[in-house]
């Protein structure tokens, strides 16, 4: 098994802030590999061995992935179930051409409904995967097709943020929706950028002012953005370019 030496891998376990906090934890006796302890900053070890800390066994913190896909209609954002599959159920992770240890690591971030289609993060950071779904911290844009034609007095009252329905556990309770943008493109055509992904939130703010969703893509999310990802295709992104 390939050798590490023990500085690069305390650098690796996210224990430490700096190089100086990890030479002095070796300096003061606290770092023991295989219960001896070690002076030697770079010592060469194998990576299989175990590492303590203050009697705390310390590992690598893993690769963090983040990839972005262009969803298609039709297509689950979880992983798929046994019934799913007696169903015929087709799931994004199909479309990633990654190994199977690598696409068990991974989730999605920011549910979009079989019917909906566009911009979906998939990573294996659970961290960022919270900090994207807490309301009010990332913006989300999407283009909707409506029904029939919607007013700006529609507009306005759903901007300024409308009382909606959601369901939860069976039970069914009044939500005001935060405030959003909204940019008409046509009659019945808008883009509408929101701060929160609740469940099918927007086609319950569109049934508040009696019309209904046709069509739902999301655009964006934070600074990332579609483009011309083509449908069913994904690529990698950098941590820095989601917010």
């Amino acid at each position: 098994m390939k050798k590490i030496r023990l500085h690069q891998f305390l650098s690796q376990t996210g224990q430490f802030s700096s190089k100086k906090e990890l030479i002095q934890a070796i300096r003061n006796n606290e770092i023991a590999i295989e219960g001896k302890i070690i002076k030697d900053i770079h010592y060469q070890f194998s990576q299989n061995k175990q590492v303590m800390y203050k009697n705390k066994i310390l590992q690598r913190k893993k690769e963090h992935l983040y990839y972005i896909i262009n969803k298609p209609i039709g297509y689950l954002c979880s992983k798929l179930t046994a019934m799913d599959k007696q169903l015929g159920k087709k799931s994004v992770f199909s479309l990633l051409t990654v190994s199977e240890e690598e696409k068990n690591s991974l989730f999605s971030v920011g549910r979009l409904d079989e019917d909906s289609s566009g911009l979906l993060i998939i990573t294996n950071d659970g961290v960022l995967g919270k900090k994207l779904t807490e309301p009010g911290k990332v913006e989300k844009t999407y283009v909707v097709e409506l029904k029939k034609r919607i007013t700006g007095e529609e507009i306005r009252k759903i901007e300024e943020g409308i009382i909606i329905h959601m369901e939860e556990n069976g039970k069914i309770s009044k939500y005001k929706t935060l405030p959003c943008r909204i940019n008409k493109i046509k009659e019945n055509i808008i883009e509408i950028t929101l701060k929160e992904g609740k469940k099918r939130e927007i086609k319950r703010m569109m049934e508040a002012v009696n019309n209904y969703v046709v069509a739902l893509e999301r655009i964006s999310i934070g600074k990332l953005q579609v483009g011309n990802l083509k449908q069913g295709a994904y690529r990698n992104v950098r941590k820095e370019e989601i917010f």
